[in-house]
């Protein structure tokens, strides 16, 4: 991610450098743009000398005519070296230079096919305007949150190549116990979705693991979109995020500032209530400037939790006025394992980076999972597993219409991976063979009549011995219903 340079009347500048290290995102067209096809692609670009001189003093429309620069466009590290005003003048950054040349030396040992390791560690400008510290956990905490436990966290991507088991262990052992990790990103030019060549990869750290998505969204429409495409992506690595999803939501390419001030709460809120309702929980990335100019962050942290970038002079205390739960704040952090700057952050969290907000049942299903709803007749827990021993992630409101793709006997495989019993819950379904009905949950109990294959009856609970009551209290045995 990136802190932008921002501009004001009376202010004058303030420099940033991209904060995640991630690729940005193309033009969505509607609300299922990314549904059809999620692919990891193949390659990333690459930048090298002789490209950051030409680019230099280019109108964006003629770069983008080179295959080589137009994919650089479209990637937010470029934006840690360049700028481009609303006439899509192209115009190198007022950076150190130690800075170009670091990047242009990872790059260019990225595409050689060099380890991570192999890469000599170069040494960062921690004095810089807006670059934070380079220490892990050197930033001063704020006052409000010196008695709240606080873990470190990195943030990485394709720029930080494939990460192994081994690197992974030094990375552990420095400290850090947490990592979000780029899922996917929307292009700067056109918002086309993406997906991190290297997240499969890197999602099998061995830390606590969340993910972020870089998003170019214009509209809610459009976010929501990105969602469906982040949770698309998730789906076979579910079981491994056990921190949050995050909307990375940045001024950049076809998102500018005038767009963010008009519809940036809408699209922070359909990206995160579309990832809430998989079942993960939601998280808004942003720096000081939109945070407190663009969006009502106010109203965002009474819904999600905030990931606030701050890069401030020497590692001071940011003095941001809102809650957070993690602060990024530095983007020139060094951690054993990993070559080059990383960005590093404090998570503010008693729980140690648990999920505060458990992952609840979808209220409405997503459109590529077949559903069947379930509705509570009172409050209900969900639970990892089959089991009232499985431990409890979240509940459901009495009344609340929850969605399962299979029952087996009393409980719900719920459409977030998770379950929930059938104890007290109504739904609809038919009989898979001829079966008997009873005045009771049991065999002991007097046979009434029995049920054609294909009956279609409303069950209103599930009893522990696995016998279902219907709505017109008659009683049959579950196994020999299918939920519709």
């Amino acid at each position: 991610m990136k802190l932008k340079l921002m501009k004001k009347a009376s202010v004058y500048f303030l420099m940033g450098i991209l904060c995640l290290s991630l690729a940005a995102s193309p033009i969505l067209t509607g609300e299922t743009a990314f549904a059809d096809e999620v692919t990891e692609e193949a390659a990333e670009p690459v930048m090298t000398d002789e490209m950051y001189d030409r680019i230099d003093g280019m109108n964006i429309a003629d770069a983008e005519k080179d295959p080589q620069l137009a994919a650089l466009l479209d990637d937010p590290v470029f934006l840690r070296y360049f700028d481009v005003d609303e006439n899509g003048l192209i115009t190198k950054k007022d950076v150190d230079m130690d800075e170009v040349d670091r990047f242009i030396m990872e790059m260019d040992s990225n595409a050689e096919g060099i380890d991570d390791t192999e890469v000599a560690a170069i040494s960062s400008d921690a004095n810089a305007v807006g670059c934070g510290v380079s220490g892990l956990g050197k930033a001063q905490v704020p006052a409000k949150y010196t008695s709240v436990k606080r873990s470190h966290c990195i943030d990485i991507s394709y720029w930080q190549g494939k990460v192994s088991n081994a690197n992974w262990k030094k990375i552990k052992a420095a400290g850090v116990t947490h990592a979000i990790i780029r899922v996917g990103y929307s292009t700067l030019s056109s918002g086309e979705p993406k997906t991190d060549s290297v997240f499969s990869n890197n999602i099998k750290a061995g830390i606590k693991v969340g993910v972020y998505y870089y998003s170019t969204a214009k509209t809610a429409a459009e976010a929501k979109s990105e969602a469906q495409y982040t949770v698309k992506l998730l789906q076979n690595y579910k079981s491994k995020i056990t921190l949050p999803v995050a909307y990375d939501y940045e001024t950049g390419g076809r998102l500018k500032s005038s767009v963010m001030k008009k519809n940036g709460n809408a699209s922070c809120r359909a990206f995160c209530d579309y990832i809430k309702s998989a079942g993960y929980t939601p998280m808004v990335y942003a720096n000081y400037v939109t945070l407190t100019e663009y969006l009502d962050y106010k109203s965002l942290q009474s819904s999600y939790k905030i990931w606030l970038a701050n890069y401030t002079t020497n590692g001071k205390a940011t003095t941001y006025p809102g809650d957070y739960w993690m602060w990024q704040y530095s983007s020139s952090g060094k951690v054993n394992g990993l070559s080059g700057s990383i960005d590093i952050n404090y998570i503010f969290d008693n729980n140690q980076g648990a999920q505060v907000t458990p992952p609840v049942s979808q209220v409405t299903p997503p459109a590529q999972v077949k559903s069947y709803k379930i509705v509570t007749r009172c409050k209900m827990n969900i639970r990892t597993g089959p089991s009232t021993s499985k431990k409890i992630v979240g509940t459901a409101k009495k009344g609340q219409a929850v969605y399962a793709t299979s029952i087996s006997g009393r409980w719900a495989k719920l459409t977030n991976g998770y379950y929930m019993s059938l104890s007290n819950c109504k739904y609809t379904a038919k009989t898979t063979t001829d079966v008997n009905y009873r005045k009771g949950p049991g065999t002991k109990y007097k046979r009434v009549g029995t049920y054609g294959k294909g009956k279609t009856l409303t069950v209103t609970s599930v009893k522990t011995n696995g016998w279902a009551k219907l709505s017109n209290g008659r009683y049959v045995y579950a196994k020999y219903l299918k939920i519709q």
